[in-house]
């Protein structure tokens, strides 16, 4: 897991790195082109485009090490060299001394890489005139695009565009990861994301609090999941999962599915469906019930899940008022979440599952405010009501009622489909009722969730019992 940083912290990082490799500022803006460079070097006709601070360094860094190499650079700068902060202003001059020249104007000619060295993790503004013309320019063009640590135009905080932005097929990100990378728009504003951390060790960083992390594959090896020989269904949780009514048994279905195949040892789905015992037709695995008054688990289980087609009639609010009244801990999703919303906070554990019109609902707001800064509305979401949050969504965030945040870099657009959001809500419950505490259900779900239906290989065609089927192959 790696810490991530917010924009008002990279130059304290910037520094720390320096002190740490006992170097100066531009020595580290050396270091930083060089790693780059590694990522160019296999290009031969190299068109750098120079911005106006300290990316436009990095620029000049990689255009004289290509130049040394033998490649064909043209370097683009948008402003005079003079107007350059001190760094990038030595980089330019080296880069000039070394025999290189500059183009002020938009070039003719075709490349085969183009360098994004426009704007870095700084911007706070939207980007016009002459630099949102070069950023158009650049988009436009057939060659492959490298970022420069961010794409110029990306909100490194929020991953927000702002006006307009670098469209990159590689992004080389320096030192550490910023949260607008790897949320909202910023996959799609990457391509494939790198992190050169010029071997600094996380501990240089200690003393640069944050409370931002970016989860791995490693989450998928909790010491849970490991069991004693000498066990019993029962050892292994048990769970009720609440809705399915008018006809959505298929929410419920998924989220039951889900929930056995996370490891959860015995799984009752309730729904007020007089069809509801033909689920045991899809899964005859999971117990049913066709009340709330006459689940069987309701009163002993471990945790209760509420909402996969919940539905919002009285009747329906009911279940979740009386599911609530256990005082057990809680997975609530979808028409739940709507129920719930202006609610009182929660005194127990409980794990909150939103998309991001959802999560407008719990907030009072619209969905461009929640996606505008999806960090600091899941941890409002968090606070407002005392529970772990999952904010769904490119880059989904996890928020728990301690202030830390957590970002999912898995999953792809095929998974916005009818069912996935019942299945991670199984997932999630059945976690819990293993033992999970709920941050680890939470931030575990939602990785294995997103790896397995990557690890599925059906692009624009995946759904979401795909994703069931894949879970137990999934973390082997």
């Amino acid at each position: 897991m790696k810490i991530i940083y917010q924009k008002n912290q990279i130059k304290a990082v910037d520094n720390k790195a320096a002190q740490y490799l006992q170097i100066s500022s531009f020595q580290l803006m050396q270091r930083a082109g060089a790693a780059i460079y590694t990522h160019v070097k296999k290009y031969q006709d190299v068109l750098v485009v120079a911005g106006a601070g300290n990316n436009a360094g990095d620029g000049f860094i990689i255009a004289k090490l290509a130049r040394s190499n033998g490649q064909k650079v043209t370097v683009w700068s948008l402003i005079a060299i003079d107007d350059l902060p001190d760094d990038a202003q030595m980089a330019a001059k080296q880069y000039l001394h070394a025999g290189g020249d500059i183009i002020h104007q938009q070039p003719l000619m075709s490349f085969e890489v183009i360098i994004d060295a426009i704007f870095g993790t700084g911007l706070s503004r939207d980007i016009d005139g002459m630099y949102a013309d070069a950023v158009n320019w650049i988009n436009s063009q057939s060659a492959t695009i490298i970022a420069v640590d961010i794409p110029s135009g990306l909100d490194a905080d929020t991953g927000m565009v702002k006006g307009v932005a670098i469209s990159a097929d590689i992004t080389v990100t320096i030192i550490c990861y910023k949260a607008g990378l790897v949320t909202n728009n910023g996959k799609d504003m990457c391509g494939k994301l790198w992190l050169e951390d010029l071997a600094i060790p996380a501990e240089v960083f200690q003393q640069i609090p944050s409370q931002l992390y970016l989860l791995d594959k490693s989450v998928l090896a909790h010491s849970l999941f490991k069991r004693q020989h000498n066990s019993h269904k029962g050892s292994f949780g048990l769970l009720a999962i609440a809705g399915g009514h008018d006809g959505m048994l298929g929410a419920l279905i998924l989220a039951g599915r889900a929930a056995l195949r996370s490891g959860c040892g015995v799984v009752e789905v309730i729904s007020n469906c007089k069809q509801t015992v033909m689920i045991s037709i899809q899964c005859p695995e999971l117990i049913t019930a066709n009340d709330i008054h006459a689940a069987r688990l309701l009163k002993s289980a471990d945790v209760i899940a509420v909402g996969p087609g919940l539905g919002l009639n009285q009747q329906s609010k009911e279940v979740l008022q009386y599911c609530i009244a256990q005082n057990k801990p809680m997975v609530i999703d979808a028409d739940g979440l709507t129920i719930i919303a202006a609610g009182p906070q929660f005194e127990h554990n409980v794990v909150l599952t939103p998309h991001p019109k959802e999560a407008a609902t719990l907030l009072n707001t619209d969905v461009a405010s929640i996606q505008a800064n999806r960090i600091t509305a899941a941890k409002k979401i968090s606070t407002t009501y005392g529970a772990c949050v999952i904010l769904k969504g490119s880059g989904t965030v996890i928020a728990d009622t301690t202030g830390n945040v957590y970002i999912c870099p898995f999953g792809y657009s095929g998974m916005a489909t009818a069912g996935m959001g019942d299945v991670l809500t199984g997932m999630v419950a059945g976690l819990m009722a293993q033992g999970f505490a709920p941050i680890d259900a939470a931030c575990t779900a939602v990785v294995w969730h997103a790896v397995a239906a990557e690890s599925c290989n059906k692009g624009n065609s995946l759904i979401a019992s795909d994703v069931v089927e894949q879970l137990a192959s999934t973390i082997q």
